[in-house]
């Protein structure tokens, strides 16, 4: 028995004597900026739950066990604190780690962790989100301004991630507009920041990358000066434009356009700077190829809609302040109401009288419709736009001089071709007449009558139409429209029937140059005269038109084989033979 008690002893000796066990401090060596939190999603795009995420950056150049590190949320009053322990994960050495509050199903693409719901929401307006092991607190970020829906808050990243940068929560921004990562959410997750750039607030606007109050216009500092309320060249939805004359430096931002019946408002996060004696040019539509070949205007403004056959007024307004007004008469297709040039100020423009209808047209090429959109007004002709002054005389264009309008005589003006019913466009945009010169003449007081629609084509400018050249008279001068038409010599209104219709060339003093009348069309294909046949009355004779032949088409070139692909037609160009 003391032999036994001898042994229990000398082992509870020796137990006494060995050294102490190791112990594990998953703490030792942890430091305030190991981590850094770079980007919070606070406010996901429709509920917060399950679409809440924090990203953390390792500063560090070893990878960084997160595991037993404790993750936070509280109000910045100290209130609605919440934790959760982390179970696993390590953060690459100077990389990211995404852990995001998924509640259910498998972590998407851009988590490495989930939280559940063991932080519940974070506060939208203002919080306290940080990341410490034990009593060390190895990163925090404080946020006191409210998150934008669907951005993400993120670390500027102008350069890597540190404490110094991470330290100052104006150095955070909300991710850019179209960062999405998933659905309508922004941001970058897993990923380094793009760098924060300027952004406006209420009453400012970004000039230059630089946030500054607005200047708002006040009364009179902006006067309309133009608008085109009913376009011919293209749709009322993208064809729309108003212009104004800025009287001082002042911002367009903010500004609305007023209707009797809409409105709609200037919206930009930079600077609308106009200057003094600036034309600005606003538009429904951006796109040259659809808006009448419109220069580029300062502000694109959606969906406002002038009135084009009734009296209506317009008027520009900054909140509850005016800034000007407008009543006009209704308006003309293709003819913008301009301003005559010595009223230009906001009391004058007041008396619908001191606007006219545009004398010339904005295209280089003479198509197109009449104004002079984001440039000054040139002095208000004496009639109505696309009439002469002097109804004898027109502007050469070759020489810029006046001389007399070189009148057709019988038989130099023949109808050549038509197209009732195209297939590559519409019947709105793609319908012609072509029209065959035997002589040097101008088109001046020409009328085009179709059925009981009569269009006369009148400008101050020499409508030249030289020997033995086609011209065409269409529905829609914007070739993206009306099937690629070559150059257009007038629109005119009223629609050629399918079947059965009458087209007539009137002079300017009412007789008639040429007329006939066709039978059935062929979808797709236009009638032409006959080559040979271009006369007033050979062309009257059944067998001398015929529907052009299948192998002859105009419109898009195929880019395999440089065939083309449109109607078959050859407006502007000598006819085929029949078949």
């Amino acid at each position: 028995m003391k032999r036994v008690l001898s042994a229990l002893v000398a082992i509870a000796a020796t137990a006494g004597c060995s050294p102490e066990m190791p112990t594990t401090d998953a703490c030792k060596g942890r430091a305030a900026g190991d981590l850094i939190i770079t980007e919070l999603m606070i406010d996901p795009d429709g509920t917060d739950t399950g679409g809440e995420w924090i990203e953390l950056f390792n500063t560090l150049g070893t990878p960084l066990e997160l595991k037993g590190l404790t993750l936070y949320v509280r109000d910045t009053d100290g209130s609605g604190s919440k934790t959760h322990a982390i179970r696993a994960g390590t953060a690459p050495a100077r990389g990211y780690f995404v852990m995001g509050d998924i509640r259910s199903g498998p972590n998407p693409a851009w988590i490495n962790y989930s939280y559940a719901d063991g932080l519940g929401s974070m506060g939208n307006a203002r919080g306290v989100v940080g990341i410490r092991c034990g009593q060390t607190t190895l990163a925090e970020f404080t946020y006191n301004s409210t998150a934008k829906p669907a951005r993400s808050r993120m670390l500027d990243g102008v350069s890597e991630p540190n404490t110094a940068i991470a330290a100052v929560e104006q150095n955070y921004c909300d991710a850019p507009v179209g960062s999405t990562y998933f659905g309508n959410n922004s941001g970058t997750p897993g990923a380094a920041n793009p760098v924060c750039q300027a952004e406006a607030t209420m009453g400012t606007c970004v000039d230059n990358g630089t946030v500054r109050p607005m200047t708002p216009p006040q009364p009179g500092d902006l006067v309309i000066t133009e608008v085109m309320a009913s376009p011919s060249a293209s749709g009322d939805t993208t064809g729309e434009w108003i212009e104004v004359l800025a009287r001082a430096s002042v911002d367009l931002n903010d500004v609305s356009i007023n209707t009797t019946t809409s409105s709609t408002r200037i919206t930009n996060m930079n600077c609308l700077r106009v200057a003094p004696d600036e034309y600005v040019l606003l538009a429904r539509s951006g796109d040259s190829f659809v808006n009448g070949g419109l220069p580029t205007p300062k502000h694109v403004y959606g969906s406002i809609s002038f009135a084009d056959t009734t009296n209506q007024r317009i008027s520009l307004t900054r909140g509850d302040a005016g800034i000007d007004e407008i009543a006009l008469l209704p308006s003309s297709a293709g003819k913008a109401w301009q301003l005559d040039p010595l009223k230009l100020d906001p009391g004058s423009n007041d008396d619908p009288a001191a606007f006219c209808k545009a004398p010339n047209r904005w295209n280089l090429d003479g198509g197109g419709d009449y104004g002079s959109p984001g440039a000054a007004n040139p002095e208000c002709p004496l009639v109505d736009a696309g009439v002469p002054v002097d109804p004898n005389n027109c502007v050469d264009p070759g020489t810029q001089l006046s001389r007399p309008i070189r009148r057709p005589n019988d038989g130099e003006l023949v109808l050549t071709e038509w197209m009732p019913d195209p297939n590559a466009a519409s019947d709105t945009n793609g319908e012609y007449v072509e029209v065959m010169a035997k002589a040097d003449v101008d088109l001046n007081g020409l009328g085009l009558q179709i059925g009981s629609s009569k269009t006369v084509f009148n400008s101050n400018d020499c409508l030249v139409a030289t020997t033995n050249s086609f011209v065409v008279f269409g529905k829609n001068t914007a070739p993206a429209q009306n099937g690629n038409l070559p150059t257009l010599a007038g629109v005119f209104t009223g629609g050629l029937v399918n079947s059965g219709g009458t087209i007539t060339l009137l002079n300017a003093d009412g007789g008639t140059y040429d007329s006939i009348t066709y039978g059935t069309s062929t979808a797709g294909a236009s009638f032409q005269v006959k080559p040979g046949s271009e006369t007033p009355t050979d062309n009257d004779v059944p067998g001398n038109v015929c529907v052009t032949p299948t192998n002859v088409r105009y419109g898009m070139v195929d880019p395999n084989d440089g065939g083309v692909t449109g109607d078959r037609g050859t407006p502007g160009r000598a006819n085929a033979p029949c078949p």
